[in-house]
């Protein structure tokens, strides 16, 4: 495998199609959707789903955070040290998160209110439903009380989009992301060896969390694909698969999971990309719907699962096949509305946001 220098990265670039990346959205939003299915009923029945095949698919936020890294820096690099472009770089990073949270989180809050109060043997831990609590949910404050369980993840993409931003501000603004980021690697070695590497500290645990490496991961994979070219993009995919596999942790907090989980899918997102610049094979169509409907399919699957799962055991079905079978086919439900709820809500949100 060998890596070359490119001179000409900035004309190369802008004729790249990265459809890998929209494919790896789309399998990072069923590996998501298949630990939450086996999550589920290992929590509820004590009794593993499809042999715990996907008991990692957890690794699908890593992927995710990664992707993220990369797509920020390959969109917005252009506008650094250009603080004209602050207005509009965060008006889209507000439409691109909000709208579509709030659409999907106003009738969850409602469900849950309602059945809160109709049939506790549904919602075993209640919702606060104080002006302070709900208010937090909703702008996805760090560390906010969680209607839906991956939102936690989305309150640290938006905290990269801000220290993204002080890059359009001012290039010198690098220091402080410097700073930031030798406090969050110093952090995280420190709370791993000596702090049981969990907590709920606003500063140590999101602010300087470990797993927000795994955006700078991301806007590293950028660097290299600006700057070098590598011709065995196939090997780097494989060798992050296996790296992820091999080293997945069992226990431990963000900091081991950054090292075991981020590092390799920092070599999957290089190895993709590479290989789109190469073009080197033709991601299916169906995988590059699904990952446009990635943050739809990522927002719809918890509550979805949850609630069916529920109303199917109250109902009698006790069996964990028959439950797992029911799941596997909502989530291909699951994944036919977001896909819908894409192109009939998202897009045209989308398509506004840019006009303005």
């Amino acid at each position: 495998m060998s890596v070359l220098p490119i001179t000409t990265a900035r004309s190369t670039q802008s004729a790249i199609r990265y459809n890998s990346i929209q494919g790896l959205r789309a399998v990072a939003a069923i590996l998501v959707t298949l630990y939450h299915i086996t999550e589920n009923i290992s929590r509820t029945y004590h009794q593993t789903f499809l042999f715990d095949w996907f008991t990692l698919g957890y690794a699908g936020v890593d992927l995710f955070f990664v992707i993220s890294g990369f797509i920020i820096a390959h969109t917005s690099v252009a506008y650094i040290d250009q603080p004209q472009q602050l207005k509009p770089y965060l008006e889209k990073r507000f439409y691109r998160v909000y709208p579509v949270y709030w659409l999907l989180t106003a009738p969850l809050m409602l469900v849950v209110w309602s059945f809160q109060h109709l049939s506790h043997s549904l919602i075993t831990i209640p919702y606060p439903f104080t002006w302070s609590e709900v208010l937090k949910t909703l702008v996805l404050f760090p560390q906010h009380y969680a209607l839906n369980a991956v939102t936690w993840t989305l309150s640290h993409e938006i905290y990269f989009y801000l220290l993204f931003a002080l890059l359009l501000i001012s290039r010198r603004m690098a220091w402080v992301l410097g700073l930031v980021g030798i406090a969050t690697l110093v952090n995280g070695i420190y709370i791993y060896w000596y702090d049981g590497d969990s907590g709920t500290g606003l500063l140590r645990f999101f602010l300087l969390s470990p797993i927000n490496l795994e955006f700078a991961f991301g806007v590293f994979v950028y660097y290299l694909h600006r700057h070098f070219r590598i011709n065995q993009s196939g090997l780097l995919i494989l060798v992050g698969v296996l790296a992820g596999l091999y080293l997945a942790p069992r226990t431990g907090g963000d900091f081991t999971r950054a090292v075991t989980l981020g590092l390799p899918a920092m070599l999957i997102v290089w190895g993709a990309v590479e290989a789109d610049r190469a073009h080197l094979y033709r991601v299916p169509s169906l995988l590059i719907h699904l990952g446009d409907a990635s943050y739809m399919i990522y927002l719809l699957h918890f509550p979805l699962i949850i609630f069916a799962n529920k109303l199917l055991t109250l109902n009698g079905w006790g069996s964990v096949w028959m439950l797992g079978m029911a799941d596997v086919v909502l989530m291909v439900l699951i994944f036919w509305l977001s896909w819908y709820l894409h192109q009939q809500i998202e897009q045209p949100l989308i398509r506004w946001s840019k006009k303005k």
